[in-house]
């Protein structure tokens, strides 16, 4: 058990509410629009969109799990 004191800064949650909200959507929306633009390119309809889609919602994730990192602590 840690005996840091906790810090309750309000503006930092805000800032870490307002990353993982830009990390689910960017990395979402990123990889749709990325996905139908190449499927229009290559004439290739689900396939891109779905493998751009994954891709995107899986770097949402890392960049959240990045984020939330420091605040998880070390309790080693």
């Amino acid at each position: 058990m840690s005996l840091a004191k906790p810090n309750k800064n309000p503006m930092r949650a805000f800032v870490l509410v307002s990353t993982i909200t830009s990390c689910i959507l960017g990395g979402t929306i990123g990889g749709l629009f990325l996905g139908l633009w190449l499927d229009r390119w290559l004439g290739t309809e689900p396939i891109f969109f779905l493998i751009c889609l994954f891709f995107g919602m899986f770097s949402g994730m890392y960049g959240i799990y990045k984020a939330v990192q420091p605040f998880l602590g070390d309790d080693d």
